[in-house]
């Protein structure tokens, strides 16, 4: 999937599975699905984010994509 990533859901399906996501992030399935309903990962996750796609090998994923998941719509440039 080579699309670019507009928002959470996008970034949170490209993983084959949410318990492989979890597993990457080292959090609990539940945990993982509050950062789904909130919208919102915590920066010290971002780590983890970032060499987790690395390693699956999913395109951008990268600190500045986190920042702009972050950014409510009405205040992006």
């Amino acid at each position: 999937m080579d699309t670019i990533i507009t928002s959470f859901d996008d970034l949170f399906t490209r993983w084959p599975r949410q318990g492989h996501l979890s597993a990457d992030l080292g959090v609990s399935p539940q945990h993982l699905r509050m950062m789904r309903v909130r919208r919102s990962v915590p920066v010290r996750y971002w780590p983890r984010f970032v060499a987790a796609a690395a390693r699956r090998g999913i395109a951008g994923v990268d600190y500045d994509l986190l920042v702009r998941l972050h950014i409510p719509e009405e205040k992006q440039p």
